[in-house]
């Protein structure tokens, strides 16, 4: 079986055989459907004839079509059919699973499967969640379920931009995702930032690196209490090129240690690093083949 995991920056690839990943290779995300097309040519001659394609994607699917949550990520995303166009590139079978869905997969497997209530949160290009509830990935009817990322945050971001891509307003993804974080330092400060100097500002006491972090590290700690309160959570496995940042799992605790005992839940994070979206879908892929 052929893996991949498709997000907003950059295409992962591997071979999944007998559990684990094999010849793991990386391609950046194009911008444009042509570009895509050109990248999907050079990985189907970097990986001929797999039996199945199984890929971990950004935005909500069905298992076959794409609806971006986020439309200012990819533009062509929207309505893509991106599992007819794996199937077509290979010329075998092709299923689709979002990629924090597949990552909150990935990690249940990775601890022995003992939470049996998990949440999965990435904080990176955007902000996505994935459940396991009962020890079973829910991924709903529509695809839905677990994008803690589009609920309502308990405060605005501080640059007052209310509207998150996905068309409402004031989401987490506005104040913690890499994007919301590089926006947010390059209008405040007057010059442009991306998400890592802002941690390297956070790290060296520039008071706006500090408001800006110590505030998405804040939404998030009161969005798993949220969560924890619908839900009864067990842990939550945090993940992300941000949530992985040097310091931002303490903040995030910290946060979380200013709320009612009741509300805060086990915070750890995500074990498999960038590759839990691939090591995900390829247990869900071999989990739905086991099952006929």
């Amino acid at each position: 079986m052929l893996v991949l995991d498709i997000g907003g920056t950059k295409v992962a690839a591997a071979r999944w055989t007998d559990g684990a990943l094999h010849g793991r290779r990386q391609w950046p995300m194009p911008a444009t459907l042509q570009g895509w097309r050109e990248t999907l040519a050079a990985m189907a001659g970097a990986y001929p004839e797999p039996d199945r394609v199984a890929a971990a994607v950004t935005g909500v699917t069905d298992g076959q079509v794409l609806s971006a949550v986020n439309r200012q990520l990819i533009s062509f995303w929207d309505g893509y059919a991106l599992a007819d166009a794996l199937a077509q590139a290979w010329h075998c079978p092709a299923v689709l699973l979002n990629d924090a869905q597949a990552a909150a997969w990935g990690e249940y497997h990775a601890g022995g499967r003992r939470a049996g209530n998990l949440l999965f949160l990435t904080l990176s290009t955007g902000v996505g969640g994935g459940l396991v509830l009962d020890g079973r990935l829910r991924t709903g009817p529509r695809g839905l379920a677990g994008h803690i990322g589009h609920v309502s945050a308990t405060c605005a971001p501080p640059d007052d931009t209310h509207l998150c891509g996905c068309g409402r307003p004031d989401c987490l993804e506005t104040l913690a995702s890499g994007t919301a974080l590089a926006r947010q330092a390059s209008q405040l400060s007057g010059r442009p930032l991306d998400a890592p100097a802002v941690f390297a500002g956070w790290q060296a006491g520039d008071p706006v690196c500090v408001r800006l972090v110590t505030a998405a590290a804040q939404a998030v700690a009161q969005e798993l209490a949220n969560a924890h309160a619908l839900l009864d959570l067990d842990e939550v496995r945090l993940g992300g090129s941000v949530g992985l940042a040097d310091g931002m799992l303490a903040a995030v605790t910290l946060a979380q240690s200013a709320l009612p005992a009741l509300f805060r839940v086990p915070v750890a994070a995500a074990r498999l690093g960038a590759d839990a979206g691939l090591i995900g879908v390829g247990h869900w892929a071999s989990d739905r083949l086991a099952a006929g």
